[in-house]
């Protein structure tokens, strides 16, 4: 089941490299740690910056980084929102105008139980998903960074 586009799946790597390290870091590090090109990368972490859910520093010893407020406030919601828009918590998954509570589709009941449970991993802050240890390694970060 595909619920993060890679776009997505990109943006979170990189914020969760970013509360691991707590300091400015390079778009090439950036990239080489979550596998993906430097321009992509790029894309995705500018895009991040402008809507201030991480922050950057340009010039020698820039980079990106999340400030303490962005690092103790910053949920998966929030970049999941960013990229894949809010319509997936109130449209119809088989894409119905009309379906709801009164008037529901042929799959309505079991998308609101699914629905309740993706809500509550969405409130998820980046800072304390249980073990980042074990997510970078997932993510094939070498240890000793």
């Amino acid at each position: 089941m595909l619920i993060f586009s890679n776009t997505c799946q990109y943006a979170i790597k990189a914020c969760i490299v970013l509360a691991t390290e707590r300091k400015k870091i390079g778009i090439i590090d950036i990239s080489e740690q979550i596998g993906t090109p430097t321009y992509f990368t790029s894309k995705i972490l500018q895009q991040l910056t402008k809507k201030q859910l991480i922050s950057s520093g340009k010039g020698k010893g820039g980079g990106f980084f999340l400030t303490d407020e962005q690092f103790e406030n910053l949920t998966i919601k929030d970049i999941y929102e960013n990229f894949e828009g809010k319509e997936v918590f109130t449209s119809c998954l088989l894409g119905l105008k009309q379906c709801n509570g009164v008037n529901p589709c042929p799959i309505h009941h079991l998308a609101v139980a699914v629905k309740e449970k993706v809500l509550i991993m969405f409130e998820y802050k980046i800072k304390d998903l249980k073990d980042l240890g074990s997510v970078m390694q997932m993510m094939g970060v070498p240890s000793d960074l």
